[in-house]
C-alpha cells in the first residue's frame, strides 16, 4: 500500500488530511491523522485508540440504556399520577352532588317550616289572646258583681 501511495505521490497530500468518525445519535466524535494511519509503526497506539474508542461507545451505549429505562420509568409514574388524579376529579364531583342534595332539601325544610311557624304562630297568639281575652272579661264580671 504504501508503494501505491508513493507512486500516486498521495503520501504528501494525504499527511495533511484528518479522517474523522461522528456518530449521529451520540455526541462524540474522533479524528485521525491520515498519516498516522497509514505509518505501520503507530498500530499499536490506533489498536488502543481504537479500543478506547470501543469503550467510549460502549459507555455511551450504557448510559443511553439507563436514560431509556429512566425514561420509561417516569412515564409509568406520570401515567399512574394521571389515573389518580382523574379519580379525584370524580370522587369530587361525586361528593359535590351528594353535598347540593342535602343542601337543597334543607333549604326547603326550612322555608315550608318558616311558612308554616308563622301560621301557627299567627292562630297561636290568636287563641292566646282570645282565652285571655275571656278569662280578664270573666274576672272583671266577677268582681263587678253584686252579690
Amino acid at each position: 500500500m504504501r508503494n501505491i501511495l508513493k507512486r500516486l505521490n498521495l503520501t504528501k497530500h494525504l499527511s495533511r488530511s484528518k479522517f474523522r468518525i461522528t456518530f449521529p445519535f451520540i455526541p462524540i466524535s474522533y479524528e485521525f491523522d491520515i498519516n498516522n494511519l497509514v505509518n505501520s509503526r503507530n498500530i499499536d497506539e490506533r489498536i488502543e485508540k481504537l479500543n478506547g474508542i470501543k469503550q467510549d461507545l460502549q459507555d455511551a451505549i450504557e448510559a443511553v440504556e439507563l436514560l431509556q429505562i429512566e425514561a420509561l420509568e417516569r412515564k409509568e409514574e406520570s401515567n399512574h399520577l394521571q389515573e389518580t388524579v382523574e379519580q379525584l376529579k370524580e370522587d369530587k364531583n361525586t361528593a359535590e352532588q351528594l353535598l347540593e342534595i342535602p343542601e337543597e332539601s334543607f333549604a326547603r325544610l326550612i322555608s315550608r317550616a318558616s311558612s308554616k311557624s308563622r301560621f301557627r304562630g299567627i292562630i297561636e297568639g290568636s287563641i292566646i289572646g282570645f282565652l285571655t281575652g275571656c278569662l280578664s272579661s270573666l274576672l272583671i264580671w266577677y268582681l263587678t258583681k253584686d252579690h
